[in-house]
């Protein structure tokens, strides 16, 4: 089964507690005091940062690894009139010609890498496609969030025309979090859903160990944030780093 096959369909209501625009408004300001102009929009999902950062002017770039999550970010681009190539293509080793002022990677994609080596290649294979003093911000999820918040929790949510059941498994050995999903959609022009079953593993990693590589792969840190004031008890942790 593909990644995502399934979850794209419901992915932006999944994530609806996400305010991309709020965020953008945080983070905008290091972009600008970069200079930055061409943007690639790195593990884009459906196109909703990327949409939003063609609004705000940038020259944007999208590549994620779903085929599916990619097929919505057309549609999401043609519907907002957004000039934005698409590409799909693994994070840890896509290859563009294009040379980006910054690269940008929320909701998670860097959880998705599951060995500290994936990261590596990733934070290498980035680095290449930066120009120098080029500037990388992305966001990951913790492991206060996994073993606190949402660790070992099932979570429901239904409308008219989709469901799903949302079951978490915490791994505090590995800081592995694996949930499964299963979907409900509701067949068109009828009272009849298609179930659909998909599963999906994260890794989480501390502040400490991303400071680490980012440095030992060529990057100075900007700065690093949570969504609390202290970041062991943040359940997302936002980096900004420069291409050294």
């Amino acid at each position: 089964m593909k990644s995502y096959e399934y979850l794209s369909s419901i992915y932006d209501q999944f994530m609806d507690d996400y305010d991309y625009q709020e965020i953008l408004d945080r983070l905008e300001p290091y972009l600008k005091e970069s200079g930055a102009h061409v943007v690639l929009d790195l593990a884009c999902g459906t196109g909703t940062g990327s949409v939003e950062l063609y609004n705000r002017g940038y020259n944007v770039s999208g590549i994620d690894l779903s085929e599916e999550m990619l097929i919505r970010a057309h549609e999401k681009s043609l519907e907002a009139h957004a000039k934005i190539k698409y590409l799909q293509a693994d994070m840890r080793d896509f290859q563009v010609k294009t040379r980006f002022d910054a690269v940008i990677s929320l909701t998670d994609g860097f959880n998705y890498l599951l060995t500290e080596e994936d990261v590596r290649k990733a934070l290498g294979n980035i680095a290449g496609h930066l120009r120098p003093e080029g500037v990388l911000i992305f966001d990951m999820s913790t492991e206060y969030k996994f073993s606190e918040i949402i660790g070992h929790a099932t979570f429901a949510e239904t409308d008219d025309s989709a469901a799903y059941i949302w079951e978490n498994y915490y791994d505090e050995n590995q800081s592995m979090l694996t949930f499964d999903l299963t979907i409900f959609e509701k067949i068109p022009g009828g009272d009849y859903y298609n179930r659909n079953f998909e599963s999906h593993v994260q890794r989480a990693y501390s502040p400490e160990m991303m400071k680490r590589l980012l440095d030992e792969e060529g990057y100075g840190l900007v700065s690093c944030f949570g969504t609390e004031k202290e970041l062991e008890k943040s359940d997302r942790v936002f980096y900004i780093a420069k291409r050294i």
